[in-house]
């Protein structure tokens, strides 16, 4: 059977570009071998969202809310 190892941040606040490189940064280091990243934030700012695809893995960013800039 297939394993997959996804890493899983929580935020309660609004996700912006340096704080999405942050948290790749850290998650990278803790858990070399992740497969994703999933991000569950607040609100994210169009420039993180866009910047998501950047990385040599996949981040996904899931908000609770929208944004004028979404």
């Amino acid at each position: 059977m297939a394993e997959r190892k996804i890493a899983i941040e929580y935020k309660d606040r609004h996700l912006t570009r340096p704080l999405l490189d942050q948290i790749v940064g850290a998650q990278l280091r803790a858990v070399p071998d992740a497969d994703e990243i999933i991000i569950r934030c607040r609100s994210a700012a169009k420039t993180a969202i866009d910047a998501a695809g950047d990385y040599g893995i996949p981040i996904t960013i899931v908000p609770r809310e929208t944004t004028p800039e979404n």
